[in-house]
């Protein structure tokens, strides 16, 4: 009578899991009796069955048994007792369920884990962490995944550093059901590490040195996959070639272990010519035209000429690149000239410009620049007319930093700070002092949440303002400023009401961003500063907007209306139009 009364007690418990289940999501298998983790791992054995008519067909169980059996032995546990029920159904609408229990039995545990180092591999930290860190602990339930992680952490070294001649001498896994224990036993041997060797280039029309000069490394240091990855990069970064390979070549029996290289290169084609038409809110329709000289001689002095024509701005821009031989990819010369003119809002300008500049790139990020500029602009600014010639040298420095996607980076931070100086003493027609400072931060707080932090600080100090040209003063509002106010329109006004540029600057933004589907963003937005005369009168600007982001190739095309806040303002909404990555 008690085995009766169980059974018709396991019945009616069974009927009723089914009753919730089929009512729940009208699933057709349910599998108890196993923790979480085992669970998680026989049901991903099991996804591939999705015919339910596999789950009903009796003759279907061994099949099952044995997917759950190799799901449950991978995580050590070899003796399962599995148990079918299959519950029909009571609704003509409703599927067959058929519930397995599972008991999982007495794990294997590992009774010993043996790993002997040989070669270099003994003195080398990377694997000496490897084998602190995965081997292991006696008396843990054997994970096969573990043991051949394990194998492949050895292997994945072994290529990454360079030790060309590694070799198991023993890998065993052995495992005594009877006993439920198990034991490791594996004795690599990684032999001696391989050093780089000389590195030859087929294709390049660069002389030789400036290529060689390139080279992260130098031949007799250790081999390094992350130095091949760098050299790839860097002969790419050039703009020389239109295509790159780094194709390694080694003798195992070299006694000197050395592993030579060829660079293998296409040289880019010699002009490249681009036109495109666009529109944005800050300048209107626009025509831009560049032509670029990759390579002007073998010694990879490049040339490049931009035209920008818009309604307020026309402007011709050339820059000549002289690599240094010591550093080509780091350090070089630019020589920048160009003429601009410019009517927008209450400004009128006729400028040219020359420039010559030194810049050194740190492996740190930073990227330091030593300029001196000339100027002559002729230009009415307001009411006030004035033609200007500088001659000022200045400094910056430069970073950008970012984690995750190069167009919408997860973390960024780029930082800006630059300084110029003019004088009479070297022949310019006034004195000035222009302390500048940009910050952009980005930080993902959440999957699907992002924030965007911006800071601009601007100081010129000078007692000839009015002869400062209208580029070097500063104004505020649109896309990049304080949206919700037209391009450059923020400044302070003469006795006429006309806008005149101002000598300090200071800007702040917080942008938030949420990820609503695909590539679309959703963003909320305050924006707050102004350009000032006189820090005492406080005048303050805000905006604030919402917007949409699109995840483009080139960085999130932006959709944004914006208003200012403040008496008078109410109705004065902008919108802006914009694309390209925001460090």
């Amino acid at each position: 009578m008690p085995k009766i009364y169980i059974y018709l007690l396991s019945v009616l418990f069974i009927i009723s899991i089914y009753s919730s289940i089929a009512r729940a999501d009208q699933a057709n298998l349910k599998i108890i009796g196993l923790p979480k983790n085992l669970k998680t791992n026989v049901q991903a054995h099991l996804s591939a069955l999705t015919n339910q008519e596999v789950f009903t067909d009796i003759r279907c169980r061994s099949h099952i048994s044995a997917m759950i059996k190799e799901a449950l032995k991978a995580l050590g546990y070899y003796e399962p007792k599995i148990t079918f029920y299959l519950i029909q159904p009571q609704r003509p609408n409703q599927t067959p369920l058929l519930i397995v229990q599972i008991i999982p039995g007495k794990p294997i545990t590992i009774f010993q884990a043996r790993v002997k180092l040989r070669g270099s591999a003994c003195r080398d930290g990377d694997y000496l962490a490897l084998v602190s860190k995965e081997k292991p602990l006696k008396y843990s339930i054997l994970n096969h995944k573990k043991y051949e992680n394990f194998k492949n952490s050895l292997d994945k070294i072994a290529l990454r550093k360079g030790y060309f001649d590694a070799t198991y001498l023993k890998r065993q896994l052995q495992v005594a059901v009877s006993r439920h224990i198990a034991f490791w036993d594996i004795d690599y041997d990684s032999g001696e590490r391989y050093c780089f060797g000389a590195v030859t280039f087929i294709g390049s029309h660069i002389r030789e040195a400036y290529l060689q000069n390139i080279i992260p490394f130098h031949v007799g240091d250790f081999y390094s996959a992350n130095n091949v990855a760098e050299l790839t990069r860097r002969l790419s970064a050039t703009g020389w070639f239109n295509s790159v390979a780094v194709i390694p070549s080694f003798d195992k029996k070299n006694i000197d272990k050395k592993v030579q290289f060829k660079g293998i290169v296409t040289t880019r084609a010699r002009n490249i010519i681009e036109t495109g038409f666009g529109s944005s809110t800050d300048i209107g329709p626009h025509l831009k035209t560049k032509w670029k000289k990759s390579c002007v001689n073998n010694r990879g002095h490049s040339f490049h000429t931009i035209i920008k024509i818009s309604a307020p701005e026309k402007n011709l821009e050339w820059t000549y690149k002289i690599p240094l031989l010591q550093n080509p990819l780091e350090q070089y010369y630019l020589l920048q000239g160009g003429l601009k003119r410019t009517h927008l809002n209450d400004t009128k300008s006729d400028a040219s410009t020359l420039s010559i500049s030194q810049y050194w790139e740190r492996s740190n990020s930073w990227k330091w620049a030593a300029h001196i500029h000339w100027i002559l602009d002729h230009f009415t600014q307001g009411n006030n007319t004035n033609t200007t010639m500088l001659i000022y040298p200045g400094i910056t420095l430069d970073r950008t930093r970012s984690h995750g996607s190069l167009m919408m980076p997860n973390y960024g931070n780029s930082q800006h700070y630059s300084v110029d100086i003019s004088n009479s003493l070297w022949g310019s027609y006034i004195d000035f002092i222009v302390i500048q400072a940009k910050n952009v931060w980005i930080q993902t707080v959440q999957e699907r949440s992002r924030f965007i932090e911006r800071i601009n600080l601007g100081w010129i100090r000078t007692k000839n303002f009015s002869k400062i040209p209208p580029d070097l003063r500063f104004f505020a509002g649109g896309d990049q400023s304080v949206r919700g106010y037209k391009y450059k329109g923020l400044s302070p006004h003469d006795n006429q009401g006309k806008l005149t540029g101002a000598s300090k600057l200071a800007i702040g933004s917080i942008e938030y961003q949420y990820h609503m589907t695909g590539k679309w963003w959703g963003a909320v937005f305050i924006d707050s500063g102004s350009a000032l005369q006189d820090l005492q009168k406080n005048l303050i600007n805000t905006g604030i907007g919402v917007g949409i982001r699109w995840q483009s190739l080139l960085g999130p095309l932006k959709l944004d209306i914006a208003r200012p806040i403040g008496k008078g303002n109410a109705h004065n909404i902008q919108l802006y139009i914009g694309l390209g990555p925001e460090l």
